[in-house]
């Protein structure tokens, strides 16, 4: 188990500086978990990734509280509970701000890859969630939502989040996210400086593709061959419902102005 741990550390470590070198962080941007066992190892709060080391990597619980490290846990552990809460499967968390995917997710607009390659690793829609403050409840609801249709997806005014299989895959996957949202801003620039009409995929070439993601077992569905959606994900949070409670109160000041 030590050596395994000593494993996920290193690549925890790797993947921060490719975080850094690739420019997807800035200042304190960025975190990433990945399961130990019933608990976490995770990055630090407040710490550039550049300078990341294997000694500043912390162990939280999936209560988000620290079991053991120097550094404290980041104020997005939340995210990645709830991912991890969402998709059994998941056994890393990536979150990151990289430029061209982030700017989409400011301005409300889903991805849709049109690479063959690409729709097979990572589906053929890329969604932005609708966007919640920090430490909203919805949060939950807005992750588990997302992680039912993606791996992936784009947050407005927080980056891009994936989950993976280990942290290689859910970091490739991050990297692949950005890669695509900057061909497609090269395509749009071309298409208004040209007049060309960009390629698209038919239907039944889609279709082809996301056949193939499924039965190498890439996606959300695929991981239900042979179970059931209850085996596999867990049960999707409540929405917040505010109506109720704003009647109740209405209701009691209207009695108490009328004196009953």
């Amino acid at each position: 188990m030590g050596n395994r741990r000593d494993y996920l550390v290193e690549n925890i470590v790797k993947i921060c500086q490719k975080l850094d070198s690739k420019g997807f962080v800035a200042n304190h941007d960025g975190n990433i978990s990945v399961r130990f066992g019933d608990y976490l190892l995770a990055t630090p709060t407040a710490e550039s990734k550049s300078a990341i080391n294997s000694d500043m990597i912390i162990s939280i619980d999936m209560d988000g509280k620290k079991i053991n490290g120097i550094g404290n846990p980041f104020s997005e552990i939340k995210l990645h509970i709830a991912a991890y809460n969402a998709r059994k499967d998941a056994k890393a968390v990536v979150h990151a701000h990289p430029p061209f995917a982030t700017a989409r997710g400011l301005i409300d607009k889903p991805l849709r890859p049109v690479l063959p390659e690409a729709i097979v690793s990572i589906g053929d829609i890329i969604p932005v969630t609708p966007f919640a403050m920090p430490g909203d409840p919805e949060n939950d609801y807005i992750i588990t939502d997302a992680l039912h249709n993606s791996d992936v997806f784009m947050m407005p005014g927080n980056g891009v989040l994936t989950i993976g299989d280990d942290i290689e895959q859910a970091y490739l996957r991050l990297e692949l996210v950005e890669h695509l949202a900057k061909i497609d801003y090269y395509t749009s620039v071309m298409e208004n400086s040209t007049a060309c009409s960009s390629m698209t995929l038919s239907e039944e070439n889609l279709q082809k593709l996301l056949d193939k993601r499924k039965s190498i077992g890439l996606g959300p569905q695929a991981r239900l061959f042979n179970q059931t959606s209850e085996q596999q994900f867990s049960q999707t949070p409540a929405k917040p419902q505010l109506g109720g409670l704003r009647d109740i109160i209405a209701e009691e000041i209207r009695n108490v102005l009328n004196g009953t």
